[in-house]
């Protein structure tokens, strides 16, 4: 970017030491510098083209990093959503995880009580000694206390029967919940470990989101800086250019010029013939507006007149053709120079369809060209400037549809 600006500059500087002073050149050293401005205009038609080309290629790689980056929103976006069913499930897990150490704590807690209980009766047996069964029943005093003493014991050997079977039944829920809490601890460790991977990857994606958007503002910054380096080395030819004209002009008829000269004297506007007499539609006016091009907010330089491809554009006033060829963004352009440091510009003109040629003079009201939709356009239209010692103002208080 800054080796294009600096050989417009150079550029512009070569053309400011090559003319000399107002009123010091003969008609052939004012070819020879007209020829030397169209070589050194030829010369930077290749460097448009050549930038041109670069912009296109720009855009195809903007569209590119623009299709990427809605992908890898996508994936940022898949990651997001990964992340949060990790997340559900690792709560999931955790949850069932308190379940079955809550079911392990409950069952130990049961067999450890039974263990006390058994332990409790067989101190209680060593302490009193052996018993029989038989000994007890038998030393019943009536079959009544025989059928009490039986129905005793039956509760005795029933209840030790029941702790025994419960123990060896919490046994094992003890162990198969210490085999299940292992298992889902494992699991709830991988989960974690998915999360993180998960965090990492969104992470990682996010910062490429970033760094694609950064060259996107970047490339865009690049391609506004060469068009406007481009525009205005296109601006300080035509000027250089004009000057010489209005020589040339000076010298072929010197007291008619002078006398136009002071007749002229500065331009107070409403006087400019409407450009497109057959359409007063204007889609797009002048000042500060979303480019629908670039995308971005910045100066929309004069207005459009909406029409038919191949209406014509007339001339607004009498003057000098600066301009007749392709200029970027404008596509096929006119530039007429009016004299008082007013000039008249005509964009977006039709392929084929610039009727002059830069040099000549052109009469208010005469055809110079013909609408259409070549360079940054959207549609068929007129683009209409009007500039004042080189800078664009609002052209509608110049010009009258009379």
């Amino acid at each position: 970017m800054k080796r294009t600006l600096m050989s417009l500059v150079a550029l512009v500087t070569a053309l400011s030491f090559c003319t000399q002073p107002v009123g010091a050149m003969t008609k052939k050293q004012i070819q020879d510098q007209l020829n030397q401005v169209k070589q050194q205009e030829a010369e930077q038609a290749t460097q448009r083209a050549n930038a041109q080309k670069k912009a296109s290629e720009l855009s195809q790689t903007k569209t590119q990093e623009v299709v990427s980056l809605n992908q890898l929103q996508k994936e940022i976006e898949d990651e997001g959503n990964k992340l949060t069913d990790l997340a559900n499930e690792r709560t999931d897990k955790q949850l069932a995880l308190n379940k079955t150490s809550a079911e392990l704590e409950a069952a130990e807690k049961r067999v450890e009580e039974r263990d006390g209980l058994l332990k409790a009766r067989v101190r209680l047996l060593y302490m009193n000694g052996s018993v029989s069964y038989l000994d007890v029943l038998f030393n019943a005093t009536s079959f009544s206390d025989f059928v009490e003493r039986f129905n005793m014991l039956s509760s005795i050997v029933g209840q030790d029967k029941k702790i025994l079977e419960d123990n060896e039944r919490d046994r094992n829920t003890v162990a198969e919940n210490k085999a299940k809490q292992e298992t889902q601890l494992t699991d709830l460790k991988s989960l974690i470990a998915q999360e993180e991977d998960a965090k990492v990857a969104m992470e990682g994606k996010e910062k490429q989101k970033k760094a694609f958007i950064a060259s996107l503002g970047q490339q865009q910054e690049q391609a506004e800086e060469d068009d406007e380096a481009a525009e205005a080395a296109l601006v300080a030819l035509a000027s250089k250019r004009a000057k010489l004209y209005a020589e040339q002009r000076k010298i072929e008829d010197e007291e008619k010029r002078a006398a136009a000269s002071k007749a002229a004297g500065k331009y107070t506007g409403g006087k400019l013939l409407w450009p497109v007499p057959a359409s007063s539609t204007i889609s797009s006016g002048f000042g500060y507006r979303m480019d629908p091009i670039a995308n971005v907010n910045k100066l929309h330089k004069g207005i459009d007149i909406a029409a038919p491809q191949g209406t014509p554009i007339l001339a607004a006033e009498s003057g000098t053709v600066l301009i007749a060829s392709w200029v970027n963004g404008y596509g096929y352009t006119v530039v007429i120079d009016h004299g008082g440091g007013l000039w008249t510009w005509y964009g977006h003109i039709m392929k084929g369809g610039i009727y002059v040629n830069e040099g000549d003079t052109v009469k208010r009201g005469q055809k110079i060209a013909g609408v259409g939709s070549t360079g940054d356009s959207t549609g068929n239209h007129c683009h209409f400037e009007v500039r004042i010692n080189e800078k664009p103002v609002a052209p509608l208080p110049y010009l009258t549809k009379s």
